[in-house]
């Protein structure tokens, strides 16, 4: 399985390296600007600053159009199995999530899917990616995929592209995260505490939001 990251896609990643020169050049490995895919070196710099705390991934905040418009694939889905496995070249540990979906919200319908988040634990090995998510059998999500260069599908943005399915007062919500994220907007400056609030919808509203961005799209 590459390693790389959904770059045209999402969000941008860094692990937690510990050195901030080699988190500087794992970024740069592993992030792509979401239209251009040219380094800038404004990225550099963020990096740089934020090289202290590098427990958290640099993340652009997506908004429900971007996240809509990047996904191949979206699901109501119930996860059924999490398993952690290395990859054919036994260099890094991807999580598998076998899912049975209740309603597909875009693209072709599938009972079934699996998608992949980075890290993980296999045996005494472990790997921390801050910001890919966190999920266990029996969570309900709307998930947002996308299929990466070796055909598996993969969160777009990260733990952005998974919205919580919770029951509030007896409305059916649907509620993101930007868990493990620090979050920075199209110019790469850090988002004020006002807006960094996640996503939050009924989940009847979702889905028409959703299904008329598809709508306007494909016009």
């Amino acid at each position: 399985m590459t390693a790389a990251h959904p770059g045209s896609r999402g969000t941008g990643l860094v692990a937690r390296w510990g050195n901030p020169v080699i988190a500087a050049l794992a970024f740069f490995g592993l992030v792509r600007y979401i239209h251009t895919r040219e380094i800038d070196m404004r990225l550099l710099l963020l990096v740089l600053l934020f090289a202290p705390a590098l427990s958290a991934t640099v993340a652009l905040k997506l908004d429900l159009e971007t996240l809509t418009d990047k996904a191949e694939i979206i699901v109501r889905a119930k996860i059924d199995s999490v398993e952690a496995r290395w990859d054919a070249a036994n260099t890094g540990i991807w999580t598998h999530h076998t899912v049975t979906v209740s309603e597909t919200l875009k693209g072709e319908h599938e009972a079934a899917r699996t998608f992949v988040t980075r890290g993980g634990a296999v045996g005494n090995k472990a790997q921390h990616i801050a910001g890919s998510g966190s999920f266990k059998a029996g969570d309900e999500c709307v998930f947002f995929l996308w299929r990466d260069d070796d055909k598996n599908l993969q969160l777009v943005g990260m733990v952005q592209g998974a919205l919580a399915i919770k029951e509030m007062e007896g409305v059916t919500r649907a509620v993101g995260s930007f868990a493990g994220l620090t979050l920075v907007d199209k110019e790469f400056k850090p988002l004020p505490d006002a807006d960094k609030a996640p996503l939050d919808f009924s989940y009847a509203d979702l889905r028409d939001k959703i299904s008329a961005r598809i709508k306007a799209e494909a016009k």
